[in-house]
C-alpha cells in the first residue's frame, strides 16, 4: 500500500493562502501560496503581526472583526474583504474566512485567504458605470421585500434616497402615478412568476408634473426558481414630449388649417359664382334676342363681394398668425439651452406691454402684483407665455377685459397666475394639456397659444394649471424658484454629475412609448420625432418669432363667431 501524502505537501499545493495565527494576531504558520501571492517566503512572516500588512484604511475594521471572533469563539458569518501589502509594495485584495480552534482543533486561528483582486476591480468598474448612469439600475429579491442593489439615479428619477428604498423596498410605488400603479404591481407579479416585462409608466401626482419612465426587467432564475428580479428604469419623458409635440403639429395641419382653407376655398367659390352670374346677366342683356333679365343690384353685389373678401382676409390673417405662432413654437422646441435664473418682475412688465399694446385697440384693465425680488429658474421666453395668457383674456372678454397678474413664491416654486373675467376655457382645450385625455381625430385642440405657454413652462421644469369657472379663468404657470435649493420634483429631470452607488448586498452581481399608461409597445425613435418637428420650420428667427401684435388671434374662427364658453388657445 502506498504511503499517503504528507499534510504539509497538500497544504503547499493549495492556491489559497492558508495561515494560522495566535490570539495576538501573530503568524504561526503560512503555506507556500504565500510566496506566489505576496512575494514573501512563509518563514519570513512567521512570528510577525499579521495585521501590519493590512491596508491602513482596512486595519481597524479587520482587527475589530478578529478581536470579536476571539471574544465570542464562534466562526464569522461572512468572510472579510481587505487589501494586503505584497513584498514589492503593491496591494492584493483578499477574501478571508477565519476558523476558531473549536472548529479545527488547531492551536490557533486558521485563515483561508483567496485573491479576489480581479473580482474587486471588475466590481468597481461596474459600480463606476452604475454611478454615472442616468438610468436607475436595480435588483430586488423575488418577493420584493429586500433591495439587493440600486444606484444613485433612483433619487433624481423617483425622488427616493437609496437608504430609504433599502429600508422600505416597496416605497418606489408611492412615486408612481396613481393611474399607473395597478399596471406596475401587475408587472411586479409577473416578474416574480418568472416572466420578463417591459413597461412604461408615469412618476408623479395627478396635480403635478410627471416623468415617463421605461422599465425593462428580467427575473433571475437559478435551478428553475426565481431568486431575484432586476432591470433598469430610463427617463423617456423627452420621447413622450416629442410625440405630443408631433401630435399637436399634426392636429394643427390636419384640422385647424384644413378647416380654415376650406373656408377660404368655399368663399372664393362663392365670389366666383356671383361674378359669373353678374357677367352672364350683363351679356344676356346686351344680346337683345332674349327677354331682359332682372336688374342686377350692383350695390348688393358689391356688399356681398366685400363681405366675402373680408372673410378671406380675416381667415388669411388668422392663418398667418397661426403660422407665426407655430414657427415660434418650433423655434422654442429646437432650443437646447438650459433654463437660467431670471428676475420675474421685468418679464411680467414686458409681457403686459406686449399684450396690451395700444390701449385704444384693445382696451383692458391689467393689474399686476409681483414681488420685486422674485427670481425664477426658467427660459427667457417666459414673458411670451405670460403675454399669451393676457392676450387671450383680452381677446375673449365680453367687453372691456379685466386681467389680474399675480406672482407668488410658495415653497420652492414661483407661480405666475393670470386671472380674467372671460368665458370659461373649454375642457376640450384644457384636458389635452393636463394629460386628462389624448388627442385623436375626434378630440383635438384648435390652436397653438396654450401649447406655447405649456411648453415654455415644461421646458423650464415647471407646469401649467387651469381653474376655469363661470366668473372667469385663472391660468397658473409654475416654475422653479431660482433662490431656493428645491427639494426633489419630478419636473427636475437633470441629474447630478456623479450619483452614488448603493449596494446593500455583500457582492452585487450587477441590476414603449405607449398611447396609455401600462403599454409595452415602443414608439418611433425620438430623433426621428425631433427631425419631423424641425422640418416644419425654416431657419429659426429667434426664440419666439411672433410679436405681440401678431399673437392676438389664435384660431381660424372669427371672434364674432365665437360662442360664449369657448376659447381659442
Amino acid at each position: 500500500m502506498s504511503r499517503p501524502p504528507e499534510p504539509k505537501t497538500l497544504l503547499d499545493l493549495a492556491q489559497d493562502k492558508l495561515a494560522v495565527i495566535d490570539e495576538a494576531g501573530r503568524f504561526r504558520y503560512l503555506n507556500a501560496a504565500t510566496r506566489d501571492l505576496l512575494g514573501f517566503d512563509p518563514e519570513e512572516l512567521v512570528g510577525t503581526d499579521a495585521f501590519e500588512l493590512v491596508h491602513p484604511d482596512d486595519t481597524d475594521r479587520v482587527r475589530a472583526a478578529f478581536e470579536a471572533l476571539v471574544a465570542d469563539g464562534d466562526e464569522t458569518d461572512a468572510p472579510l474583504e481587505y487589501r494586503y501589502e505584497t513584498a514589492d509594495g503593491d496591494w492584493v485584495w483578499f477574501r478571508t474566512r477565519v476558523f476558531p480552534p473549536a472548529d479545527t482543533g488547531l492551536d490557533g486561528y486558521a485563515l483561508s485567504s483567496r485573491d479576489i483582486t480581479l473580482e474587486v476591480e471588475s466590481r468597481r468598474r461596474l459600480e463606476t458605470i452604475a454611478s454615472t448612469s442616468p438610468d436607475v439600475l436595480w435588483m430586488f429579491d423575488a418577493d420584493w421585500t429586500e433591495l439587493l442593489f440600486v444606484n444613485g439615479a433612483v433619487e433624481s428619477v423617483f425622488g427616493i434616497a437609496p437608504d430609504t428604498l433599502e429600508a422600505r423596498p416597496r416605497e418606489f410605488l408611492e412615486a408612481v402615478h396613481p393611474d399607473d400603479r395597478a399596471d406596475v404591481e401587475r408587472s411586479m407579479e409577473r416578474l416574480s412568476a418568472g416572466e420578463p416585462t417591459n413597461l412604461d409608466y408615469r412618476i408623479g401626482s395627478p396635480d403635478g408634473p410627471t416623468t415617463w419612465v421605461r422599465v425593462p426587467a428580467r427575473p433571475v432564475v437559478e435551478d428553475g426558481e426565481v431568486v431575484a428580479v432586476t432591470g433598469f428604469a430610463r427617463d423617456v419623458t423627452d420621447e413622450y414630449r416629442r410625440e405630443r409635440q408631433l401630435t399637436v403639429m399634426d392636429n394643427l395641419l390636419r384640422h385647424t388649417i384644413r378647416n380654415d382653407m376650406n373656408i377660404v376655398d368655399g368663399t372664393a367659390e362663392r365670389i366666383a359664382d356671383r361674378v359669373d352670374d353678374a357677367v352672364g346677366a350683363a351679356a344676356t342683356a346686351s344680346g337683345g334676342d332674349e327677354p331682359d333679365p332682372p336688374d342686377v343690384d350692383l350695390a348688393e353685389l358689391a356688399a356681398d363681394l366685400i363681405d366675402h373678401a373680408e372673410t378671406v382676409r380675416r381667415v388669411a390673417d388668422d392663418l398667418l398668425t397661426t403660422a407665426e405662432k407655430q414657427r415660434g413654437v418650433i423655434d422654442l422646441l429646437r432650443q437646447h439651452e438650459p433654463p437660467q435664473p431670471l428676475r420675474v418682475a421685468p418679464l411680467v412688465e414686458r409681457a403686459v406691454a406686449d399684450a396690451v399694446g395700444d390701449a385704444r385697440d384693445s382696451p383692458a384693465d391689467v393689474a399686476v402684483s409681483c414681488p420685486a425680488d422674485a427670481r425664477a429658474f426658467t427660459h427667457p421666453e417666459l414673458d411670451y407665455a405670460i403675454a399669451e395668457l393676457i392676450e387671450n383674456a383680452i381677446e375673449h372678454a365680453e367687453g372691456a377685459a379685466t386681467v389680474e397678474v399675480e406672482v407668488t413664491a410658495p415653497d420652492d416654486r414661483v407661480e405666475i397666475a393670470v386671472g380674467d373675467d372671460a368665458p370659461p376655457i373649454p375642457a376640450a382645450e384644457r384636458d389635452p394639456i393636463t394629460d386628462r385625455w389624448k388627442m385623436d381625430d375626434l378630440r383635438h385642440t384648435g390652436g397653438m397659444g396654450l401649447w406655447l405657454v405649456y411648453w415654455i413652462a415644461d421646458r423650464s421644469g415647471g407646469d401649467l394649471a387651469f381653474d376655469a369657472g363661470p366668473d372667469g379663468n385663472e391660468v397658473t404657470i409654475s416654475v422653479p424658484d431660482a433662490d431656493c435649493d428645491p427639494s426633489f420634483s419630478v419636473a427636475e429631470r437633470g441629474r447630478p454629475a456623479g450619483s452614488a452607488v448603493s449596494s446593500v448586498s455583500t457582492e452585487p452581481d450587477g441590476g414603449a412609448t405607449a398611447p396609455v399608461a401600462g403599454s409595452e409597445t415602443v414608439s418611433p425613435e425620438s430623433d426621428a420625432g425631433e427631425g419631423a418637428v424641425a422640418a416644419e420650420s425654416d431657419a429659426g428667427e429667434g426664440a419666439v418669432a411672433a410679436s405681440a401684435a401678431d399673437r392676438g388671434a389664435d384660431d381660424a374662427d372669427a371672434p364674432s363667431e365665437r360662442s360664449p364658453g369657448s376659447t381659442d388657445p
